[in-house]
């Protein structure tokens, strides 16, 4: 049996973008199935599914999850025969064009626009432009393999670091071990990173300082990749003129975080990459196929890398 852990309203929209596909097979939502039902589960769908979920699925062997990340599902319980998967190849063009229009507002300096037209105020300066500038896209998945081929005819040298170096064109690339000379100089660091023990507060002091002085960050990765502290106390010496935070260590982001009024830093509300209902469907019905014929699934977690 196939259940999803979804919103009433989303698991009707997947279910029907799914028979829209041509998968006939019944999909439940979990809050309708019985106890007996519950039992006969084979495969999950769905996002930050709770370990009460899982323990009342002895037969469990798929486990889709809606989204890129799987931090939420990695510290649960789960047997070792459940295989776990995650939606991929889906939010790279979204989320480049979020981290193109916060480099634009950016360097253009809009919030100094707005500002001035909300004080109706005429305040001519000179603008800066991306053509000038150095961008680090830090994770090179699916996604920042996007990124980083979006933004290359925009700015002046783009690089990316993963775990091995990224070899795409006129792209420079590093590896986790050179993540010094990646740093240097950078104007502008986007953040994609999934979040695992290793890559926790990964950036911090050390980092923001190699890079450019007034350099801006973008995080569209996970909250805890960025050292919050270590952010602020950089936009408050002037090391950074700000940055655009769609990702927090809190989410919702508390009221009272100094975050919200620090000058230069604009908060979006993880809104970069949508899991949009068509997306999550085609992943799941080419999976399920996949799954029926045993095939290697798109998107399996190494649970010990923890993506």
């Amino acid at each position: 049996m196939i259940a999803t852990y979804l919103e009433p309203k989303t698991h009707q929209k997947f279910v029907d973008e799914v028979a829209r596909r041509g998968l006939e097979e019944p999909i439940r939502a979990w809050a309708t199935l019985s106890p007996e039902e519950r039992a006969e589960v084979t495969i999950l769908f769905g996002w930050k599914i709770p370990q009460s979920v899982i323990d009342h699925c002895p037969r469990l062997r798929w486990i889709q999850g809606a989204g890129a990340g799987v931090d939420w599902l990695l510290p649960l319980t789960i047997p070792p025969t459940v295989t776990i998967s995650r939606i991929v190849d889906q939010f790279g063009p979204d989320m480049a064009e979020f981290a193109l229009l916060g480099a634009l507002a950016w360097v253009k300096n809009w919030p100094r626009i707005h500002s001035a037209q909300r004080r109706h105020q005429w305040d001519p300066f000179l603008v800066g432009r991306l053509a000038d500038k150095v961008v680090g896209v830090l994770g090179a998945g699916s996604i920042g393999e996007t990124i980083a081929v979006r933004f290359r005819p925009w700015v002046a040298e783009v690089r990316a670091l993963g775990r091995h170096r990224p070899r795409l064109p006129e792209i420079v690339g590093y590896s986790m071990t050179e993540q010094a000379a990646f740093f240097e100089g950078l104007d502008l660091l986007i953040m994609v990173l999934p979040l695992t023990p290793e890559t926790y507060h990964g950036v911090g002091q050390e980092a923001l300082s190699r890079m450019k002085a007034g350099g801006y960050v973008i995080n569209l990765g996970r909250g805890a990749i960025l050292d919050t502290q270590a952010l602020v106390s950089a936009v408050r010496s002037g090391q950074l003129s700000g940055a655009l935070l769609d990702v927090h260590e809190d989410e919702p982001l508390p009221p009272d975080s100094e975050l919200w009024d620090l000058p230069g830093v604009t908060i979006s509300p993880h809104i970069s990459g949508p899991s949009r209902v068509e997306g999550m469907a085609a992943v799941f019905v080419d999976n399920y196929r996949r799954f029926l014929a045993g095939e290697a699934l798109r998107g399996v977690v190494d649970r010990v890398r923890g993506y």
